[in-house]
């Protein structure tokens, strides 16, 4: 079983993003199995990076981690838009108002991961969780519907999700235990039983 992981640079003017600290502490680990990838903060450039990634490696299951700045818990995105409707430029200085990712496509995704078991995890360690509808109108749910397609298209076994992660601005205690924690999900919470509905 491959698992495909990815996060994102930082973005609007900030120095660091929770995600890619993630993801670069999982890296030097090099788990078995596991294929780790930053993503940059664009729409363009996300887009083209997470279809190369899923063709290349064919992963079973893709996890994709982002930063919600003003997020107090971990918050579980339960479907991917067909929208992108955010005023901050990504790093490129593009903003998309209001423009479907994709006319061809249906409104929307699940998160096909099993997310009442990766939430009962994070509880289960001490983790603040909640479920949100969407993953927003920025960079983040493009990426993570332009995923989501790919893998209903092309990978229609394989599951795919997004994680939202609240500030962590250094290495220390709480990037520890965000890392065990997706550790922890990798292991566990990406190949329990299906049961985003139960």
């Amino acid at each position: 079983m491959t698992i495909l992981l990815t996060g994102f640079d930082a973005f609007g003017g900030a120095s660091v993003n929770a995600s890619q600290l993630v993801i670069d502490t999982l890296a030097e680990a090099k788990p078995s199995g596991v294929i780790t990838a930053v993503l940059p903060t664009s729409y363009r450039e996300a887009e083209k990076a997470i279809q190369r990634l899923i063709r290349a490696h064919r992963p079973s299951g893709v996890l994709m981690l982002g930063l919600a700045n003003k997020a107090a818990a971990i918050t579980l995105e339960q479907t991917a838009l067909n929208l992108n409707d955010c005023a901050a430029p990504d790093n490129n200085g593009e903003v998309r108002l209001r423009q479907p990712i994709a006319d061809d496509a249906p409104v929307g995704y699940w998160n096909s991961l099993p997310l009442n078991r990766m939430a009962s995890i994070a509880r289960a360690s001490g983790h603040q969780v909640e479920f949100s509808r969407d993953a927003g109108g920025f960079v983040c749910n493009h990426v993570f519907f332009i995923a989501a397609r790919t893998i209903a298209d092309e990978l229609p076994d394989s599951r795919c999700g997004f994680v939202h992660l609240p500030l962590i601005r250094e290495a220390g205690p709480e990037l520890t235990r965000v890392v065990e924690l997706v550790q922890t999900w990798i292991a566990d919470g990406l190949t329990v039983e299906l049961d985003r509905l139960s």
